[in-house]
């Protein structure tokens, strides 16, 4: 699979930020958030955006069949034609150190079958600087107004509205471990701009067209406080994701490992990964994360 950079500027860069979608049994659809392709099949987004999803058919907990699919959606434009790449998330790795989760996809249509070039933009796992300027993209409003579904609940033509938001702001404040220990118990960080809601999962680019994080949260400005305030969650957590990579037709590394070890082996590479260091917990499940000395257990 090739993999071409592209910048923030282009109309591609609407296969890169794309659209959580659910649909149950009656063919009802749903609209959860925002993800960002970070790599061949796979894509990240904010693991809140993956609970809510969890909340609608709690049979995921007790792995017996579920009554909704969960599609990752792109845009890919040919001028002023527009068509929709439709993947089927057919697994979820959520961190256990952070608001993050990854999405493993597999093709559902066959727009998505026929996709071989993949999109990304550079990311970078080291965490920012007070005053740098970022910029968060995401998608909010969905609606589903002109999509038909038959008289067996399947969906035979899915029409999306959304509106893309792209929020300017500067970074106010670093939380190399955590902010608070229940609301943002994460590494993160403080920017003045304001995210709107569906934006939660989309990326946050920094002054050098980097990736530098994932959306988690934002509080909007009220008369008393005029400024806006988000939360951005730091990437090196995610080197300590779990991934099934069995699931992958072919792959540089076997069976359920850390994203970082599909980074050793030079399928992405991530500015910062060297620093990145993983330990067993040899007492039980989980394992420690160290980035720049800051410890994650």
């Amino acid at each position: 699979m090739a993999i071409k950079p592209i910048k923030p500027t282009e109309p591609l860069f609407s296969e890169l930020v794309v659209r959580l979608i659910a649909i149950d049994k009656g063919g009802k659809l749903f609209s959860f958030g925002t993800a960002f392709v970070f790599g061949p099949f796979l894509a990240i987004t904010a693991k809140h955006v993956i609970e809510e999803f969890f909340k609608l058919d709690t049979k995921i907990f007790r792995n017996e069949p579920v009554d909704f699919n969960f599609w990752a959606i792109q845009i890919a434009w040919e001028g002023s034609e527009h068509k929709y790449i439709v993947w089927e998330v057919r697994y979820v790795s959520l961190s256990g150190h952070s608001d993050l989760a990854i999405l493993v996809l597999r093709p559902y249509c066959e727009n998505a079958a026929k996709y071989t070039e993949w999109k990304t933009l550079p990311y970078t796992l080291l965490p920012p600087k007070i005053g740098d300027a970022v910029i968060g993209f995401g998608l909010y409003d969905t609606s589903f107004e002109g999509s038909r579904v038959n008289n067996e609940g399947k969906v035979e033509h899915i029409e999306l509205k959304d509106k893309a938001a792209a929020s300017h702001g500067t970074v106010t404040a670093i939380y190399p471990q955590y902010r608070d220990t229940s609301m943002l118990p994460f590494p993160c960080f403080e920017v003045d701009a304001q995210f709107e809601g569906g934006m939660s999962g989309g990326l946050v680019i920094n002054d050098r067209s980097q990736v530098c994080g994932i959306i988690c949260s934002s509080i909007p400005a009220t008369e008393e406080h005029p400024i806006p305030t988000s939360y951005v969650a730091m990437l090196w957590p995610m080197m300590a994701m779990k991934i099934d990579f069995g699931l992958f037709r072919s792959a540089p590394v076997n069976g359920t490992q850390y994203l970082l070890e599909l980074v050793k082996a030079g399928t992405l590479a991530p500015e910062g990964w060297e620093q990145v260091v993983i330990e067993e917990n040899p007492n039980g499940p989980g394992c420690r994360i160290a980035m720049h000395g800051i410890i994650r257990d």
